[in-house]
């Protein structure tokens, strides 16, 4: 019995069974990068990544999120973690 079980997991192993769940899944397609720009005393999200460095801001907000749904200026979507960097 401890042969067959030895035979199947080098059969497995060789036939790379178990391999797909060890890549991370990739992003939705309809997602999209988006990058907070400090405007004035908030920010405007960005398509295009700023010349600029993300740098630290007392602002509730992260310098790039990947969403689904067009986020709106000034506001840090609600499923995303804020960490204080902003694109300045």
């Amino acid at each position: 019995m401890k042969k067959v079980k030895m035979g199947l997991m080098a059969l497995a192993a060789m036939s790379s069974i178990g391999s797909a769940f060890a890549f991370s899944p990739l992003a939705k397609k309809d997602s999209q990068t988006y990058y907070a720009q400090k405007s004035g005393s908030s920010f405007v999200w960005r398509t295009v990544k700023p010349h600029s460095n993300c740098a630290s801001t007392s602002l509730a907000v992260a310098c790039t999120i990947v969403t689904s749904t067009p986020p709106t200026d000034g506001v840090m979507p609600s499923n995303q973690t804020a960490t204080s960097n902003i694109y300045q």
